[in-house]
């Protein structure tokens, strides 16, 4: 892990998890404005097993010199490479998961597209060693998404794919604040296509959301002080291209014309006009998260005017949607795929569309990696 541990890794670890108890953390009780404790219990499971510290001085405040992080970077790398163990363990696991599903669901070709997918996203290659909860965040927000694809097109047994959607519920309730949001519009997303049974709602939607009310209830009284402000430190436009970038959008329209020209080069090769469209299906849940983001952007402005300090607000706070976008792409490409069988002449055009695009966005992506020290 080449990229030096930097300001909110170090605090994270000294203040949160170093210094707080299993009691605090278990109960969300730490000096941390993201409380829930699943990430930091599991850090702290780590470094007390590998009996891994900070020197007392490493940390003073929020922002250590640059010469303790190089310090600590030459004189102990060790620690580097610890603190970011479990977060590269989550972002492979996403990884391989929706490699694994498009290529046992889809077949070969499209399994390959998924990898291209989650290779080609900016987000990935920044947060992919980050030791933070970004990445177990993003495994979780795509898991959810396969999911709810699975249980909207009833591919496979629905009572078995909605048990695995309320444990990844519970494990987002307790692992970031804002997976409260994601269950409501996963909720709310079930009920628009038609799944209505109480029951579900119960176990996938009302307990979990509950717990992830308890964690957001109980944090520090200084962050939810009206003092606290938020401020936007990126341009919100730039948050939604790091996070949907503009080739996947291109994508999304592509999409979006092939279907709606669907006649014009399905022809007669495809009779089954109820046939499930994967990316339609997923769409929803990845507009409805633009239009809460874009409210939320507003509520900022509005709400601090011209603010520049307090809660600095990130691409990286928003990270849910390059998950998103990420399970949209082979998703789009699935149905295409699947519904120009048996024509070589489509299938060559869509493969084509999505692999430059998609191509081009993994070699700037790993350029920006490589430029700035991340891995290499």
């Amino acid at each position: 892990m080449h990229k030096p541990l930097w300001n909110d890794e170090l605090s994270s670890q000294r203040v949160a998890i170093q210094e707080g108890s299993w009691g605090e953390i278990l109960t969300g009780r730490i000096h941390e404005l993201n409380n829930p404790p699943l990430y930091y219990a599991l850090q702290k499971g780590v470094t007390s097993i590998i009996h891994l510290s900070f020197p007392d001085d490493l940390i003073k405040g929020l922002e250590p010199p640059i010469e303790k992080r190089k310090y600590f970077l030459y004189v102990y790398p060790k620690g580097q490479i610890i603190l970011r163990l479990l977060p590269d363990i989550f972002m492979t696991t996403a990884i391989v998961f929706l490699v694994y599903f498009f290529w046992t669901t889809k077949g070969v070709v499209v399994g390959l597209m998924a990898l291209l997918s989650a290779l080609s996203s900016e987000m990935v290659w920044r947060y992919w060693a980050e030791a933070r909860p970004y990445p177990l965040w993003f495994l979780l927000t795509l898991l959810q998404a396969v999911f709810l694809i699975e249980i909207l097109s009833e591919s496979g047994s629905s009572s078995r794919v909605k048990f695995h959607l309320a444990v990844c519920h519970f494990l987002l309730a307790i692992t970031v604040t804002l997976g409260f949001f994601q269950i409501i519009i996963a909720q709310a997303i079930l009920f628009l296509f038609g799944q209505r049974q109480l029951k579900d709602y119960l176990w996938a939607g009302i307990l979990p959301a509950g717990v992830a009310l308890f964690f957001f209830s109980i944090r520090s009284p200084s962050h939810l002080s009206s003092s606290n402000m938020l401020y936007m430190a990126m341009d919100p436009m730039d948050i939604i291209r790091q996070n949907f970038s503009l080739e996947q959008v291109s994508l999304l329209f592509f999409y979006l014309m092939a279907f709606f020209c669907r006649r014009s080069w399905v022809g007669g090769r495809n009779d089954n006009e109820k046939e499930v469209w994967k990316g339609l299906v997923h769409l929803p849940y990845l507009l409805i998260s633009m239009l809460l983001s874009a409210l939320f952007f507003i509520y900022v402005y509005w709400h601090w005017p011209g603010a520049h300090e307090g809660v600095p607000v990130y691409d990286r706070h928003f990270l849910f949607l390059s998950a998103l976008g990420v399970v949209l792409v082979p998703s789009m490409f699935s149905d295409l795929w699947s519904q120009s069988r048996g024509s070589i002449f489509w299938r060559g055009i869509f493969s084509t569309f999505f692999i430059l695009l998609l191509f081009s966005q993994l070699i700037e992506g790993f350029a920006n990696a490589w430029f700035q020290g991340y891995y290499f």
